[in-house]
């Protein structure tokens, strides 16, 4: 089989050469004026042989045909050998390849929709597989459709030596498994699998025995993963429209000089295919060198008008039988009705769920004797799932459901015309659907009344959609009812945007509608609607922002009635409530903005779903009932009535005097457990949502299923509750958001069980002291983000302190819940912790243990006034998922942790006990940063910055991103020794007002190098003593070499931005040298660069930008003159929209002028003899003593050159008279550098620095290549 397949592919790709070669124009003779019949004689010989080899090939497959590798589809498989990749697939052909080698995985699944490239990866996995020798034995077999076991089982073992020939089944089965669990490295790949696969059937081990042996699998079905308990699946996606438009140019062989036009078409049918390689494979192909423009406009057409229709190109069906295979797997008759169904929608549509529900319930898609309206709703979300499985619909991030574009048109060719959607508009498309009475699903779109006035006979119509403009008017004919009597769903939308709503008249005949069951009318005014009474099989009834005189009477008539939507329905008169509730099947109601002034007191029949709201919120779709009330002219028996076994309650400016829910609404024995949401806004007398009035033996359950509770704007509210609650309270909480409560002072003095919580936020609540005791936060082992805001006398965040009173009974709750819910370790899952404006605050946590905040990400403080340190207590902690740190308007901040590793609880005010932790014996820090010397001065400098340069701060050196603000005493960010092994990749840093420097040198580090190596952007803004990037303190100065240079390079660095620093001097002191990467950015913008001292002593970047008075400064490399070198070559712009001034240099060494090359490595052994100062002074003092330089240069150029070893003239056959001018030329250009700004060298000494440059470099230029005669 293996050899069949081999030359069978190795026989195509040589006919193709063959045909492909051009019979007619390839090979002439007599100069080109006749054809060569001789060779085109040969090349039919060939032809004819290749064709009988590959007919026997053929008639031997056919006996293995049940394998079928042959079988798909030539779609972009089909041309594997020219297999073309793209970053999508890049990524997840590195996944698949890494999860294959994976000891830890045993079945891989390669998941995805029909025709999206499976097993094209598949194949290019293989084939590196094999190719590595990563297995010792790969075999691949498609199992397809009907799997062939027998089949797939001789195909295996063919290629493992094995023979199963005459053998029985079973035997065939343990003989392959005994060798594919011999200990040897098998991978078998299971192409095109449909359903599970039973392996012990098949002789394939299973995950418990697999010894090495390793299964990949490819299907179409989610269901086939969960189904073979595979532990990896990957999901495969369709191109991103780049991509696509990449295949298809090379499956239809275009070009960038294709005729534009074609390219255009191309572009479109590109577009059209969605991103499905099959699509894009099979259409570019059947283009492909394709001239007429008339086939490209057919092909698009094709693709953008519905299926539905006449005329499908062959090529699109190809594609759609191909995508049927999906469809007819389903074994579910109610998942292909719904998928057909959805085919009705617009290509793209987000569909929801519940249209899909209450449209399946209309046509009886889940039986006539469904029990309840929520059980039809179960079968449609069953139904979906196969679907979603089978990746013909896909889901939204919303949750809707959609129709790949191509799929769309799959299942409108399949419903064969029984689904239609045409627009009124176009005459050929109505007098279609005229012509056509076999019409089971039709959506209509254009004016309605040219669908009254057709000739429109729908005898087996079941699905009428209209989505249509309406004006004025509106008479429905009752020959169009007529015509129209079978069907069973009614959708009318009026999407004209006219304010106005059109006037829809129900005439007498809609009642010969007997068998419509959903009618929804959307945006009409229909005035009288009693004449709906009359339609007994109605079950769904939706008046969506329509106006109605009332909701009469007759509809209570409708015994089938289960749901009714009355949402944004304007009843002018009567209360529509006392209709409701005398309807007595209904089970859901949906009635929302519908409120009129009758409506007063609300008593409703028991209903399985329900929505009332008479204002704004959002609603939860996943819950059953929900209540939103944002008035307060109902009654309190209504609330009462409502808030009984409520799943959503949303509360805001309802005055009714309450100082608690429960008892004074709900008694507390029935404990709101139903609730889910909770939303209380604008109530000024609430003091507690539970008031316990006596501690009974038996502590009550109260909101045991509430996960979300929002409390804003609660004036008198002082705690959540004033006494025990069982640990089943509240333990389902996930997110607690409390603002504006002005008397909030604890969540609750008890303690509370907050095992799930994983949000919560505190904002602008005044008089809050403290928010957790120590037990609740121990029971906090999901939270994930901590965020308190403006909290003015917020003092703990942890505290111990109790009530005298329930001491007895919280010993007892506390023993509950560190047994069942609480850990001593502490916010095991917090990632975020943002505290701001909390001014009394001195420490985020009291303490900190082994394996506390190991997941923290980021952390922000600003406006903490009396913060000190982050935490209380200290262990030694790496905190190694911390990304992110922000610290600002905080003056006392010191440390991470205190000075102080063995202090304790004890240090929070107001509590009644000691509590300490135990900690290790840590010895205090012994800092090396200092020296004896310089110690005291340092100190002064680093009394509140010193946490960054401890040798123990692991965690401020790993993060991310760094942002210090208002930090007012900070002189100094990092000391140079520290500086190598800091991590972030961005630091900003904001009006910090005694800011000098970032990195200080204090003495202690060997030498320069590389600081910050991940840095990519620095920002440095209003900080007004600001005066370099890299300084360094005079009691440093007595342990190095004034005359050594330091190097400091930034290797990483993209940004450097400097934002109004007045006091900016340089990038560093004299003694140093920065470098930044070629592409490094500077941007300084309000630094005052007039001010800036010589420009040699910081290197610039290859492009600056500068914005001060509209003026932008810009370094950039350019083209120099003819004749001249280009390696270094720059030009220097200065613009500020009046003119323009321009000049060209000619290469320079001076690396203090123009970008020096990064800086890599140990510089101290580069040139070591040149840049010795005792020989670079020797060599000049002889310059001197010949009177060839003067001796006031001496200095200056004895300095420069052993910083700049490289621009000596090295040539020792130069004489010394040349030397000395040139050196002298040297120093002329120097002085002047170090006389003058970068705007002197701009404006007014322009010229002069152009003649003392141009100087030295043709005077170098010379010299180095030896023009002048010595």
């Amino acid at each position: 089989m293996t050899n069949i397949r081999f030359d069978a592919k190795s026989l195509q790709e040589q006919v193709h050469k063959l045909i492909e070669e051009n019979t007619e124009t390839k090979k002439r003779c007599f100069f080109g004026f006749c054809p060569d019949c001789i060779w085109r004689c040969k090349r039919g010989e060939e032809l004819t042989g290749k064709t009988e080899v590959i007919e026997k090939l053929i008639e031997t497959a056919k006996k293995l045909k049940s394998v079928e590798f042959g079988r798909r589809l030539p779609e972009i498989e089909f041309y594997s050998g020219n297999y073309t990749s793209f970053k999508s697939r890049e990524l997840k052909y590195k996944e698949l390849l890494d999860a294959i080698k994976d000891e830890n995985n045993y079945i891989i699944v390669l998941q995805g929709m029909a025709g999206i490239g499976k097993t094209t990866l598949v194949e290019q996995v293989f084939k590196q597989l094999r190719g590595s020798k990563h297995f010792e034995y790969a075999i691949c077999v498609t199992v397809s459709f009907s799997p062939d076991i027998k089949k797939i089982q001789c195909y295996i073992a063919e290629f493992l030596g094995l023979k199963l020939e005459d053998i029985s089944e079973s035997d065939r089965c343990k003989k392959l498994l005994t060798r594919l669990t011999n200990g040897q490295k098998i991978l078998v790949i299971l192409d095109d699998v449909w359903d599970n696969l039973d392996f012990d059937v098949i002789g394939i081990p299973n995950s418990d025995n697999h010894k090495r042996c390793k299964v990949l699998v490819t299907t179409r079905n989610l269901e086939v993963c969960k189904k073979m308990a595979c532990k990896k699946t990957i999901q495969l996606d369709i191109l991103d429209e780049e991509e696509a438009w990449i295949l298809f140019k090379w499956y239809a062989r275009l070009t960038d000089i294709s005729s534009k036009r074609i390219l255009d078409k191309g572009h479109q049918i590109a577009s059209e295919c969605k991103g499905l390689p099959i699509a894009i494979a099979v259409l570019g192909n059947n283009l492909r060198a394709e001239l007429s423009r008339e086939k490209w406009d057919v092909a698009l057409k094709s693709l953008q008008k519905d299926a539905s229709m006449d005329d499908v190109d062959d090529v699109l069906v190809d594609i759609y039988k191909y995508l049927k295979l999906s469809y007819d797997y389903l074994k579910d008759e109610k998942a292909k009705e719904l998928f057909l169904l959805c085919s009705l929608f617009v290509k793209d549509e987000e569909i929801s769920n519940e249209i899909l529900t209450r449209f399946g319930i209309g046509v009886g898609l889940y039986g006539e004797g469904y029990d309840k309206y929520k059980d039809a709703r179960s079968q449609a979300v069953a139904a979906t799932k196969k679907l979603l499985d089978s990746i013909l619909l896909l889901e939204t991030k919303k949750g809707d459901l959609k129709m790949h574009g191509l799929v769309h048109n799959a299942a409108q060719w399949i419903a064969n015309k029984a689904i239609q959607r045409v627009n009124l508009s176009n005459k050929n498309q109505k007098s279609l659907v005229e012509r056509d009475n076999n019409i089971k699903y039709l959506l209509c779109e254009g004016n309605l009344k040219d669908l009254f006035s057709s000739e429109f006979y729908g005898s087996k119509l079941e699905i009428l959609i209209l989505h249509v403009n309406m004006w004025g008017t509106v008479d429905i004919p009752i020959s169009f009812l007529g015509s129209i009597s079978g069907l069973r769903v009614l959708n009318l939308s009026n999407k004209s945007i006219n304010l106005e709503r059109p006037t829809l008249s129900l005439p007498q005949s809609i009642s010969s509608l007997m068998n419509i069951r959903s009618l929804l009318v959307e945006r009409v005014y229909l005035g009288n609607i009693s004449i709906l009474g009359s339609l007994q099989s109605l079950e769904t009834l939706e008046l969506d922002h329509c106006q109605i005189d009332e909701l009469p009477c007759e509809i209570q008539k409708l015994k089938k009635l289960r749901l009714l939507n009355l949402e944004k329905c304007e009843i002018r008169s009567n209360n529509p409530i006392e209709v409701i509730q005398r309807c007595t099947s209904l089970e859901e109601l949906y009635f929302c903005h519908s409120f009129n002034n009758f409506c007063q007191e609300i008593t409703l029949p028991a209903l399985e779903r329900y929505r009332l709201s008479d204002g704004f919120g959002m609603m939860n779709d996943s819950l059953s009932k929900c209540v939103s009330f944002h008035h307060d002219h109902f009654t309190e028996a209504t609330f009462k009535h409502v808030m009984q076994k409520i799943e959503l309650l949303r509360l805001e400016r309802v005055k009714k005097g309450w100082r608690n829910l429960m008892p004074e609404i709900v008694p507390i024995d029935q404990g709101m457990n139903d609730l889910i949401e909770l939303h209380l806004k604008y109530d000024s007398q609430l003091q507690y949502l539970i008031y316990i009035e006596h501690i009974d033996s038996q502590v009550p359950t109260v909101f045991s299923k509430l996960v979300v509770l929002h409390l804003e704007e609660m004036e008198n509210l002082e705690e959540l509750c004033n006494g025990p609650i069982s640990i089943d309270s509240m333990n389902n909480l996930e997110e607690l958001t409390m603002e504006c409560c002005q008397l909030l002072q604890t969540l609750s003095k008890c303690s509370l069980n907050l095992r799930n919580l994983k949000n919560m936020t505190l904002k602008s609540c005044p008089t809050l002291v403290s928010v957790f005791d120590l037990s609740t936060s121990r029971s906090l082992l999901l939270l994930e983000s901590l965020e308190i805001i403006d909290c003015k006398i917020l003092e703990n965040i942890i505290t111990c302190e109790r009530r005298v009173e329930y001491d007895t009974r919280e010993e007892i709750l506390d023993g509950d819940i560190d047994n069942k819910s609480c850990s001593s370790v502490m916010f095991p899952m917090l990632k975020i912790v943002n505290i701001q404006s909390c001014p009394k605050l001195q420490f985020i946590l009291p303490f900190i243990s082994d394996g506390d905040l190991l997941l923290l990400e980021t952390i922000t403080i600003y406006g903490c006034h009396k913060l000190k340190c982050i935490f209380g207590q200290h262990q030694d902690f790496k905190f190694a998922s911390l990304k992110e740190m922000m610290i600002g308007d905080s003056p006392n901040f010191i440390d991470i942790f205190p000075e102080s590793y063995h202090s304790t609880l004890s240090s929070i005010e107001g509590s009644s006990n000691s509590i300490s932790m135990r900690q290790p014996q840590l010895e205090p820090i012994e800092s090396s940063i200092f020296s004896l010397e310089s110690i005291s001065y340092c100190l002064n400098i680093w009394e509140h910055a010193q946490w960054l340069s401890r040798p123990t701060s692991y965690i401020a050196c790993h993060i991310k991103v760094m942002t210090l603000v208002n930090v007012s005493k900070i002189k100094s960010v990092l000391i140079l020794s520290i500086a190598p092994k800091v991590l972030w990749e961005i630091l900003t840093i904001r009006s910090c007002d005694e800011l000098e420097q970032i990195i200080l040198d204090v003495g202690d580090s060997i030498g320069g190098g590389n600081v910050f190596p991940n840095l990519k952007e620095l920002n440095v803004e209003n900080c007004d003593k600001m005066e370099y990037i890299v300084g360094h303190i005079k009691a440093s100065d007595d342990h190095q070499n004034h005359n050594e240079v330091t190097r400091i390079h930034f290797p990483a660095l993209e940004c450097l931005k400097l934002w109004s620093l007045p006091s900016l001097i340089g990038m560093c002191t004299k003694r140093y040298r920065t470098t930044f990467p070629p592409s490094a950015v500077l941007k300084l913008d309000d630094c005052f660069v007039v001010d800036i001292k010589p420009i040699g002593n910081f290197t610039v970047p290859s492009s600056i930008s500068r914005y001060h008075d509209r003026t932008t400064i810009k370094v950039n490399e350019i083209s120099v003159e003819k004749g001249t070198s280009s390696a270094n070559a720059k030009t220097i712009t200065s613009s500020n929209h009046s003119k323009s001034v321009n000049f060209k240099t000619r290469p320079s060494s001076i690396t203090c002028q123009f970008p020096s090359k990064p800086y890599e490595g140990d510089s101290s052994h580069i040139e070591e003899d040149l840049s010795s100062s005792l020989l670079v002074a020797r060599e000049l003092e002889k310059l001197v003593s010949e009177k060839y330089l003067n001796y006031e240069n001496f200095s200056l150029l004895t300095d420069f050159f052993v910083k700049n070893p490289s621009v000596l003239l090295k040539d020792t056959s130069l004489s010394n008279r040349y030397k000395g001018y040139a050196y002298n030329c040297l120093a002329e250009l120097l002085k002047f550098l170090q006389t003058h700004n970068v705007l002197d060298v701009l404006g007014s000494s322009h010229s002069e620095f152009v003649e003392l440059l141009q100087d030295w470099m043709v005077l170098k230029r010379l010299l180095d290549s030896k023009h002048i005669p010595t």
